[in-house]
C-alpha cells in the first residue's frame, strides 16, 4: 500500500505565498501596463509635436544647424505644385518612409481640394500603421507652388520610453516573489520547528507523567497555545495529586466505621459486650453509609447532562423537603423565608446542595438554622462560630480539615454543582453566624 506524501507546512505556506503574490502580480502589471502605455502614448505624441513644430522654426529660419536630432522621427521638406502632383525634395533625414510617391498618395487623400485653409495649416494623421504631422504653407516667392514640411513615428519612441518602466515594474514583481519566497521560507522553517518542537513535548507528556514543563519562547500564538497546554499540564497534575490525596481520605476515612462495625460486631458475637452496643454499629453504619452516599454524588457531578438537558428548578419544593427530612435529627430551629424564584439546572442536585449545606450547618448551629429565598438568591444561614479568614477559602477543597475536625466532601459537591449550572457560591462571616449565598453569576 503507498502512503499519501504529507506536503509541510512550510512548502503549503510558499506555494500559496507564491500564488497569491503571482496573480497579483499578474493583474496589477496588466493595469500597470495600460496605464503606462496611456501615459507614454500622450508623452510621445506631445514630444513628437512639438518635434515638428521645432522643426517648422528652423525650417522657417533657414539654419539647418538647429535643425533637432531625433532618431525616433523622420522627416522632409518638400515642395509641391498646386495640384499636389509634383514634389521636389528639398530636405530629408532618411527615404525609407518618404518617398515621392507615399507623399503624393497621402498629400492628395488628405488635403486635395482644400488648399483654403491657410497658411501653416497642421494635420495629425495616422496612415498605413505611421502617424504623419503635415504642415504646408504657400510659397512667398511662387504662389503655385506650396513648401509641405512631413514628419513620420512609427511608434518605437512610444515603447522606448515604457520599455525602460516595464522592465523595471516586471524585475520588482520577480524580485519581491524570489525575495518574499526567501524570507516565508525562512519565516515558516522556524515556526514548522517550532510546532515540532511543541508536537514532541506533548507527546512526552504521558512517559515523564506531566512533570516536565513544556517551554515555547515568544510571544505569539504558539507561545500562547504552549503556555495554555503548560497550563493544562499543571492542572492534570494538580488533579492527579488531588485524587491520590482524596483516595487516601477516602481510604481513612471510611476504614475507621467499618474497623468499629467490626470490632463490635466480633464482641457481641464472643460474648464480650451484651447486644445493646449494636446502636453503634448502627451510628457507624449510618456514617459510612452517609459517606458512601456523598462518594456517589460526587461521581454523579461527571456525569451532569449538558445545559439542552437543563430546565427551571423549584427551589421552594427544594428547601421545605430537605428540611423536612432534617428538622427532627436536632433541636436545631429552622426559619424560611422562601419566594418562587427558580434555579437553571436538575432538581436532584440541587436538593444534594441544600442537603450538604444544612447538614454542615447542622452540626455548626446552636440554635438556629434561616433559609431566605429572594430574586433569586438563596441564603442558608446558621448561628455557629465564624469560619476563620484562613480556612474560608479551603472550605470547597475535597477532605479539607475544618475548623471543629470535620472534613469531607460535602462542600466541595456544592461549589461544583453549583459552577455547572452558572451559579456562584460565596461563604461570609456575619455578626453571629455564617452565611452561604447561591446566586447567578453576573
Amino acid at each position: 500500500m503507498i502512503k499519501n506524501k504529507r506536503m509541510s507546512l512550510s512548502t503549503q505556506i510558499n506555494l500559496i505565498f507564491t500564488l497569491i503574490t503571482f496573480v497579483t502580480s499578474v493583474l496589477f502589471i496588466i493595469i500597470f501596463r495600460q496605464t503606462v502605455h496611456s501615459f507614454t502614448n500622450a508623452q510621445a505624441n506631445k514630444d513628437f509635436q512639438y518635434y515638428h513644430e521645432n522643426l517648422a522654426k528652423v525650417i522657417d529660419e533657414s539654419d539647418e544647424s538647429k535643425f533637432p536630432s531625433n532618431s525616433y522621427y523622420l522627416y522632409a521638406y518638400y515642395e509641391s505644385d498646386n495640384n499636389f502632383d509634383q514634389f521636389e525634395i528639398v530636405k530629408q533625414n532618411d527615404k525609407t518612409y518618404l518617398g515621392l510617391s507615399k507623399i503624393a498618395t497621402i498629400v492628395k487623400d488628405y488635403f486635395e481640394g482644400n488648399t483654403t485653409k491657410g497658411s501653416n495649416s497642421l494635420e495629425i494623421l495616422t496612415y498605413d500603421k505611421y502617424t504623419y504631422i503635415i504642415t504646408y504653407k504657400k510659397d512667398v516667392s511662387d504662389n503655385s507652388k506650396y513648401n509641405v514640411l512631413i514628419t513620420v513615428s512609427d511608434g518605437k519612441y512610444a515603447q522606448a520610453l515604457r520599455e525602460p518602466i516595464s522592465n523595471i515594474i516586471s524585475i520588482g514583481f520577480v524580485s519581491i516573489i524570489v525575495l518574499g519566497n526567501a524570507i516565508i521560507l525562512l519565516w515558516s522553517s522556524v515556526t514548522v520547528e517550532r510546532i515540532k518542537k511543541l508536537e514532541q513535548e506533548v507527546a512526552e507528556l504521558g512517559t515523564n507523567d506531566y512533570k516536565k514543563k513544556i517551554n515555547i519562547e515568544g510571544k505569539d500564538e504558539i507561545a500562547d497555545l504552549a503556555r495554555a497546554i503548560d497550563q493544562m499540564r499543571e492542572e492534570i497534575l494538580n488533579n492527579e495529586s488531588v485524587k491520590q490525596e482524596m483516595l487516601q481520605n477516602i481510604s481513612h476515612d471510611i476504614k475507621t466505621p467499618i474497623a468499629v462495625i467490626q470490632s463490635y460486631a466480633e464482641a457481641i458475637q464472643d460474648g464480650i459486650t451484651d447486644i445493646s452496643e449494636v446502636d453503634t454499629i448502627i451510628r457507624q453504619a449510618d456514617i459510612l453509609n452517609r459517606k458512601v452516599k456523598q462518594l456517589l454524588e460526587w461521581n454523579k457531578l461527571e456525569y451532569i447532562k449538558s445545559s439542552k438537558d437543563f430546565y427551571e428548578v423549584n427551589m421552594k419544593e427544594v428547601i421545605e423537603t430537605v428540611v423536612n427530612n432534617n428538622k427532627y435529627k436536632s433541636d436545631i430551629d429552622f426559619i424560611l423565608n422562601l419566594d418562587d424564584s427558580t434555579f437553571t439546572g436538575i432538581t436532584d442536585n440541587y436538593y444534594s446542595v441544600v442537603s450538604n449545606i444544612v447538614e454542615n450547618g447542622l452540626r455548626y448551629a446552636k440554635k438556629v438554622i434561616k433559609i431566605t429565598l429572594k430574586n433569586k438568591k438563596l441564603t442558608i444561614f446558621n448561628d455557629g462560630e465564624k469560619i476563620s479568614d484562613n480556612f474560608i477559602n479551603e472550605v470547597f477543597k475535597p477532605y479539607e480539615k475544618g475548623h471543629k475536625g470535620q472534613f469531607g466532601l460535602g462542600m466541595t459537591i456544592v461549589q461544583r454543582t453549583v459552577n455547572h449550572f452558572g451559579l456562584k457560591l460565596t461563604i461570609e462571616n456575619n455578626d453571629n453566624g455564617v452565611s452561604f449565598i447561591i446566586e447567578p453569576r453576573k
